[in-house]
């Protein structure tokens, strides 16, 4: 006896080595514990049956699924309906038999699945409204009975479950949202059909501690919320042999053995096709942009027509709007160009009638002027005759001088008026002398005493040019600056290789920016009664001598600014035949 076990033994065991290995994924709603306690005798029976195959059962969840056939890990799987859905339309799977329910109907097919939405029995909750803002657990997104089914009847019902809910998602086992409704943890929970009472048969928990929502009727004992949908499908992998496929099915549609589950024909997918599509969720819908990337790919020609004739619009408008601001800059550049231009001949023509004007004054002036040159001149000669030492032969030399002064500045003003340059009167003139001459003259001292004057010039510097011409600018700027309300005058002279600097200094306020600027235009002035010309004349003046004029601001003291004009001479070389003019 002993003999004859040990021999059906190892005859078991070589047989089941030499046996070809086939393995089925399942499935593990309950987790894997509970799937190889409900599916392993399916397997031994199928074990029985194909003494030369050697079956075995591998346990996975809805992703584990998914890698098994990408792989080619399993030959055959056990799933819902959903997923072979989603699968069959990735991979080339072959519907075998669907499961018919273990439990007994009360009336017709009971080939079916499903969802039920539980509230704990004493839960205020009776209506999918007042789920808003609730804690509302679920199995997983993809899990076909335990979300999907019961997602499809919140949306009917008027819910966003996404918005909506607060929604906990377990995953497998799905057993584990019934113990946190239970528990209070959740406020409701998705589940599937008949888990309440496979739970309360194995003693788990009680079925009258729970209430279902949004409650249907069915030929079904267990509570339901959904529609019923095809149950669960047993499928072969595309490399599985059509002999070993076809017995099969053939054993499973004949298995009628007490304990195993029921199997039968494979049940049509309409319903679970139209599911996925209104979920937008089928493998077969694409999204808007897949949409619009196939289009592209098959009107390629009118797209590339379209975003060619688009490029073209574009840079022609590009181009035109260059064209159009270029255009516009250039109008207003010459929209400014004429403006200075109308200005410019506003300023001639006044300037022009200023030149006329002193033309006339100097013919007009010229001869009475050299007339009283020479009634002076001829009244000295006489006093000479009678009386050498008359006291009015100096007056009568002053009058003299002055009339010639006033002649030569009549002769600078023409000049001015005519823009012609001059220096045939120019010579080597001492500083000092000149300087305090034009004080004199203006007697500054007398008339202004609260102006407090400083001469910082050597009384040997000297400077070419025309003395008539310098006591001209000289008494110009000293008089600006006694009319700017100046309380301090500096004179002083400064010279280098390059150049003679005879530099004013007041205390008046000095000029704004905007005169500062543009210093030497004619004609505007911010005196009352001023043409706004003598700058303008004594930079031309000067201008006729090769000298320049320059205008700043400075810091006269803490409290005051003031202006400083600076007369730029060049540097000529002295010629010693030619002495310097000490009369002023």
């Amino acid at each position: 006896m002993k003999r004859a076990a040990l021999l059906l033994l190892l005859g078991s065991w070589l047989s089941s080595a030499w046996a070809e290995q086939w393995t089925i994924a399942v499935l593990a709603l309950r987790g894997d514990a509970h799937a190889l306690v409900q599916w392993q005798p399916l397997v031994d029976h199928l074990n029985r049956q194909f003494p030369a195959d050697h079956f075995q059962l591998s346990p996975v969840s809805l992703s584990g699924m998914k890698e098994a056939v990408r792989s080619e890990r399993v030959d055959f799987l056990l799933t819902n309906p959903a997923q072979y859905v989603q699968l069959d339309n990735r991979y080339p799977l072959r519907w075998l038999v669907s499961l018919r329910s273990a439990q007994p109907p009360l009336q017709g097919s009971s080939n079916v699945v499903g969802s039920v939405i539980l509230v704990r029995s004493d839960s205020p909750i009776t209506t999918p409204r007042q789920l808003t803002g609730k804690n509302v657990g679920a199995v997983a997104t993809d899990a076909f009975g335990g979300y999907l089914l019961g997602y499809k009847e919140l949306l009917s019902a008027g819910l966003n479950p996404e918005k909506d809910l607060q929604l906990h998602f377990s995953g497998y086992p799905a057993d584990a949202l019934l113990y946190q409704l239970r528990d209070r943890a959740l406020d409701a929970v998705i589940v599937p059909v008949c888990l309440l009472e496979k739970m309360q048969a194995e003693g788990l928990l009680r079925a009258s501690d729970y209430r279902a929502l949004l409650a249907k009727q069915s030929d079904q004992r267990c509570l339901t919320s959904t529609e019923l949908y095809p149950n669960w499908s047993f499928a072969a992998l595309n490399h599985v042999p059509d002999r070993l496929a076809d017995e099969l099915t053939r054993q499973l549609l004949q298995m009628n053995t007490p304990g195993l589950p029921v199997w039968g024909a494979p049940a049509s997918s309409r319903q679970v096709n139209q599911l996925l599509q209104d979920l937008n969720i089928h493998p077969t819908q694409r999204s808007l942009w897949q949409e619009l990337y196939l289009w592209a790919q098959q009107h390629w020609l009118l797209l590339s027509g379209i975003v060619g004739v688009m490029v073209l619009l574009g840079a022609n408008h590009l181009w035109v709007g260059y064209l159009v601001r270029r255009r516009g800059r250039q109008l207003e550049q010459m929209h400014q160009t004429l403006r200075a231009r109308e200005t410019a001949l506003a300023r001639a023509q006044r300037l022009s009638a200023l030149g006329e004007m002193a033309s006339g004054f100097a013919h007009e002036l010229n001869q009475p002027l050299a007339a009283i040159r020479h009634y002076a001149e001829g009244c000295r000669i006489r006093l000479e005759r009678s009386d050498n030492q008359h006291e009015l032969l100096p007056i009568l030399e002053q009058i003299g001088q002055q009339a010639q002064r006033g002649a030569e500045s009549i002769v600078n003003l023409r000049r001015w008026a005519s823009k012609t340059p001059h220096d045939e009167n120019a010579q080597w003139l001492l500083l000092r002398p000149l300087v305090e001459h034009v004080i004199q003259l203006m007697q500054i001292k007398q008339q202004h005493p609260q102006c407090r004057l400083t001469i910082n010039i050597p009384s040997q510097s000297q400077l070419y040019s025309q003395a008539t011409l310098l006591e001209q600018v000289l008494t110009n700027l000293l008089s600006n600056s006694l009319q700017a309300g100046a309380r301090q005058i500096t004179l002083r002279h400064e010279a280098d290789a390059h150049q003679h600097r005879l530099i004013v200094e007041d205390d008046g306020g000095g000029l704004s920016d905007e005169q500062l600027a543009l210093p030497f235009v004619p004609f505007r002035s911010t005196k009352q009664e001023g043409l706004g010309l003598g700058l303008v004349i004594c930079q031309r003046l000067l201008k006729g001598q090769g000298a320049k004029l320059k205008l700043e601001n400075y810091l006269a003291s803490p409290q005051r600014q003031g202006l400083r004009v600076i007369l730029h001479f060049p540097v000529i070389q002295k010629d010693p035949s030619h002495g310097a003019d000490t009369s002023g």
